[in-house]
């Protein structure tokens, strides 16, 4: 499986715009059977994609560290 990862360590706020490009590059990995994943998301954005469903979806991980054990470095 191919795992893309996203490293977030900057964004604080994600508007709906911003949740719906996520969810879209979601749609995008997982039609091409890679898997997106988000590392070092800071805690009020972590608290907006648990909220909405998203991390549901969106595999959420504090460190890169975590994505390299468990898709390989």
């Amino acid at each position: 499986m191919t795992a893309s990862c996203w490293i977030c360590p900057a964004p604080r706020f994600c508007d709906p715009a911003g949740l719906n490009v996520l969810l879209g590059a979601w749609r995008w990995a997982d039609a091409g059977g890679a898997v997106l994943v988000l590392a070092c998301v800071p805690k009020p954005l972590r608290r907006i994609l648990e909220m909405t469903g998203a991390d549901q979806l969106l595999r959420v991980f504090d460190t890169v560290a975590e994505v390299e054990a468990l898709f390989g470095g």
